[in-house]
């Protein structure tokens, strides 16, 4: 298998975990996730695109938002790097096809 390729299996897949965390954390609230851009769970700001980076923005922050300075849940970034090591894992086992 192709590292390479492998690798880009790990990032669309910590993306779409970080996607998937925005739907299952909203829709059961009511809001729309369409319609509004990230923001923070506490502060409600809304977030940039450096802390949108998946994983790697928790870890830079230290797990807190950068404005009210409290804890961002674990769920996040967990989600994230499980999704992508899912993603990548299923593409080095079964390899792409239709």
């Amino acid at each position: 298998m192709n590292v390479t390729i492998t690798l880009i299996f790990f990032i669309y897949g910590l993306i779409f975990g970080s996607f998937f965390n925005v739907v299952g954390l909203r829709v059961p609230k009511g809001s729309l996730f369409s319609q509004t851009r990230s923001y923070c769970d506490t502060c409600e700001r809304t977030l940039t695109w450096k802390e949108l980076i998946p994983v790697f923005s928790f870890m830079i922050q230290r797990g807190k938002c950068r404005k009210c300075h409290e804890k961002i849940s674990p769920v996040y970034p967990f989600m994230e790097l499980a999704t992508g090591l899912l993603a990548a894992f299923a593409y080095y086992r079964f390899g792409f096809s239709a």
